[in-house]
């Protein structure tokens, strides 16, 4: 599981007594945790306890003062429940701006307002009641998968968001188990969808394949923009895609182990109300969904 290495650190013997100051370098002595999400300064614990009542004994709760903590995505120690950035150790300046989103999670680190309103590391065998997803998708070991049914048809996974906002972003990360040799093309995206009663709008950010050809791909519906890159679907590679969308703006950036590709158009503006994943004509591997807002509308 992702979080099992954090635990040989945590629970490591010998260290501080029950109560004292401790670290992942100076950790507690035996049966004791060390509670690094206390707000006062990380202190040993009792490992049997359950200091926030949520269920999840202290040796296993990354979350040691709100409900859940049960994963710690990018194992930090601070749970994906009540961490700054889910998906990266805190940065030697974190949250610049105040509003409790670190870096490189928060799209506008000197404005303040954003808040992580949608995370998971895909860790339980089913999705929550509210999100939606084509029957292609299965969820294990901290990955969604999906194998698209057909070599044409497009797989779709989406979770509601809270707020009414013109300003997102949306970010996942991913590796590619097989191209369907059948497919005319391949794609693995991130997306906003804006469900109205006159339409919905779909803005999406991704890798495609069009006859052997590699290529970034962002489409806002009323526009789009490529930037041409290479091995996008490289099973030994690995993928990170984030769209940020800001008023009538859309910018689409991918990291890969080869290179760095970006790229940006105009679009309607829409306020997405869902965020979600795609893949076509590929079988894929997301490892993770996070959606960063501000707003609402006209309190930006």
């Amino acid at each position: 599981m992702k979080f099992a290495p954090l635990f040989a650190l945590v629970l490591a013997a010998c260290g501080t007594d029950l109560g004292g100051p401790c670290s992942a370098a100076d950790p507690c002595d035996s049966g004791s945790v060390c509670d690094l999400t206390n707000p006062e300064g990380a202190i040993c614990v009792d490992a049997k306890g359950d200091d926030d009542g949520d269920g999840i004994l202290n040796e296993r709760d990354f979350c040691q003062h709100q409900m859940g903590g049960a994963y710690d995505e990018d194992q930090d120690g601070f749970g994906d429940d009540c961490d700054a950035c889910p998906i990266a150790p805190p940065p030697a300046a974190p949250d610049t701006d105040g509003d409790d989103v670190d870096s490189p999670c928060d799209p506008d680190p000197f404005t303040p307002g954003d808040r992580i309103v949608v995370f998971t590391g895909f860790n339980e065998p089913t999705l929550p009641s509210t999100w939606k997803a084509t029957t292609a998708w299965t969820f294990q070991g901290g990955e969604a998968k999906v194998t698209p049914a057909t070599a044409t048809g497009l797989e779709t996974l989406s979770a509601p968001l809270p707020l009414v906002s013109t300003n997102i972003a949306l970010l996942t990360r991913y590796r590619v188990d097989r191209v369907d040799p059948a497919a005319t093309e391949s794609a693995a995206s991130v997306i906003g969808i804006d469900r109205r009663p006159a339409g919905t709008t779909i803005v999406s950010c991704g890798g495609s394949r069009v006859a052997a050809m590699d290529r970034l791909l962002l489409d806002t519906g009323v526009g789009g923009s490529q930037d041409a890159m290479d091995q996008l679907f490289d099973p030994a590679g690995l993928y990170r895609v984030a769209i940020k969308l800001e008023g009538a703006q859309a910018q689409c950036a991918m990291i890969s182990d080869r290179e760095t590709g970006a790229a940006q158009a105009a679009s309607n503006g829409e306020a997405m109300s869902e965020a979600g994943l795609t893949a076509r004509g590929a079988t894929i591997r997301f490892t993770y969904l996070l959606a960063v807002q501000r707003g609402p509308v006209g309190t930006n």
